[in-house]
């Protein structure tokens, strides 16, 4: 009888401890999303980048190389899709994705007065490369019926552009039908 009891105990705390594991919700303390007048975001961590089907749309491909490597995956306030990445031999970078009108930056970046702000084409994708040097930069385009944005908080000045054409051609969205 004793046996039985803690083998349901250990079962219970693997059970919950994997369902907190897989549901990690995180309120971070930032003067982010210009919809809240709190200056907070809430995010939703997940073990992998398929987080965001229950929100309509999911991401179908994302860039993982030698050089960009997916580190954490998570849903912003409910309906935007953020990835983490570490670069090789750079500054961590982060990438932004939701449907079309729907995406929403942090403050730093969508506020902030460039330095320099170009458009070049990847593909027949139009790029917005907007950067400071050793301060924020962020670049941003529209595909497929979804904005992306990948921003970094003080990335060199030629890393950014460098990054645009792999975040361009591997990251995809698509509306859940």
């Amino acid at each position: 009888m004793e046996q039985t009891i803690w083998i349901i105990l250990t079962a219970v705390f693997a059970a919950s401890t994997a369902g907190m594991a897989v549901f990690l919700v995180v309120v971070r303390r930032a003067s982010r999303s210009p919809d809240r007048t709190d200056g907070r975001e809430t995010y939703v961590e997940y073990k992998t980048p398929e987080y965001v089907g229950y929100r309509g749309f999911r991401l179908n491909g994302l860039p993982d190389s030698d050089v960009l490597t997916p580190t954490r995956y998570w849903l912003v306030d409910g309906g935007v899709a953020e990835v983490e990445y570490s670069v090789a031999h750079s500054d961590d970078v982060t990438l932004r994705a939701a449907p079309s009108g729907t995406l929403t930056l942090p403050l730093e970046y969508s506020k902030h007065e460039y330095e320099s702000v170009h458009e070049f084409p990847v593909g027949d994708v139009n790029v917005t490369l907007s950067q400071s040097p050793g301060r924020e930069s962020i670049f941003t385009w529209t595909q497929g019926g979804f904005d992306f944005a990948v921003f970094a908080p003080g990335a060199e000045m030629n890393v950014m552009g460098g990054l645009s054409t792999e975040f361009v051609t591997e990251t995809s969205g698509m509306m859940k039908r």
